[in-house]
């Protein structure tokens, strides 16, 4: 029976003791932003951002590029606003990625509606991740048909996780389920584990918090908002944070070069640049992110056009993840 445990590790380096970071911790590389759900809570069923793979010359730039950081990444993620399985070269950049050697780990979240066994058997030739994260939406088709709008033959899903389990070798693969999707099932946390207990390595049930800002959370449940000042990690707070932890140590490269802070701004105004007019390691280094930044220290994150209505800051894992605190010494440190 897998245990329960959240996505996130909770091995934390104190954020305060290293920024500014020579080297990103982590970088998502969207591999697609077409996804084959439509979930109610999750900010892709509006479609407001245009839909494609990535190409393969464009993934290979990229962890080329990768190569020029001072130190190695710790963790790259495959995936960022779209389901990375409607790519078909996943497998092939995930080889491509391990073969670099420019990061720790390797993985990716997945809805798992797409793996198949052929699926399966490619990434076993190819070589798998360090983990799946498999993102379930209900514990049955009539789950999958409200909040994603999608017909979903329940058990064949489940006999292609079982079989992906059966063969994952080294992979770890870690499940988890909205918790609004088994708030009216009756044992709801109970069937969850009976259905996917020994299908996963670790189990963990999410607070949904209203992260996406053109989503209407209050027609999807009530009691979204109330839960929002704590984050889905359920680190007690007291307040709104000021400082955003996120953008300090990781950035999205979106399916057209696009380089991003990685949070959830659906439109992507917060574009630090393009890999095709300048390398990673100057954007990351480069003007605007560094100003970007420093406006979440200078206390300006609620007069920021998108930033001043995010929960983002208040979703994290442990409080060596504050910033509020230290925010003027940051500020010294990379004027």
């Amino acid at each position: 029976m897998a245990e329960y445990r959240q996505w996130r590790n909770e091995n934390r380096t104190p954020l305060k003791d290293v920024i500014p970071l020579s080297t990103p911790y982590n970088v998502c590389i969207e591999t697609s932003t077409f996804c084959n759900l439509n979930c109610v809570y999750c900010g892709h069923s509006k479609h407001l951002y245009p839909e494609a793979n990535m190409d393969m010359n464009s993934f290979i730039k990229i962890i080329d590029q990768l190569k020029d950081f001072p130190n190695k990444l710790k963790k790259i993620e495959l995936y960022f606003f779209g389901e990375p399985l409607c790519n078909p070269k996943l497998p092939d950049m995930l080889a491509y990625a391990r073969k670099s050697e420019v990061t720790e780990t390797i993985d990716f979240t997945t809805n798992g509606l797409l793996f198949t066994r052929e699926k399966v058997d490619e990434f076993v030739e190819k070589g798998m991740p360090d983990t799946i994260r498999i993102s379930l939406q209900g514990l049955d088709e009539s789950a999958y048909r409200d909040y994603c709008g999608a017909k979903v033959d329940f058990s064949r899903f489940i006999e292609n996780l079982s079989y992906l389990y059966d063969h994952k070798g080294d992979c770890k693969i870690s499940m988890k389920i909205a918790d609004i999707a088994i708030k009216n099932v009756e044992n709801g946390k109970k069937r969850f584990e009976e259905l996917f207990g020994d299908l996963a390595d670790t189990l963990y049930i999410e607070s949904i918090i209203p992260i996406y800002g053109d989503v209407d959370y209050e027609s999807v449940d009530t009691a979204i908002k109330n839960k929002a000042m704590n984050g889905r990690e359920n680190v007690e707070q007291t307040k709104i944070n000021v400082v955003c932890h996120r953008p300090f140590y990781r950035l999205a490269v979106r399916v057209n070069g696009d380089v991003t802070a990685a949070c959830c701004d659906q439109l992507h105004d917060i574009k630090y640049g393009n890999i095709s007019e300048n390398t990673l390691v100057e954007i990351w280094n480069g003007r605007k992110r560094t100003e970007f930044l420093k406006m979440m220290l200078k206390g300006d994150r609620f007069k920021h056009p998108y930033c001043k209505d995010c929960i983002m800051p208040n979703d994290i894992t442990t409080e060596d993840d504050l910033l509020d605190p230290y925010a003027q010494d940051l500020l010294k440190k990379m004027e």
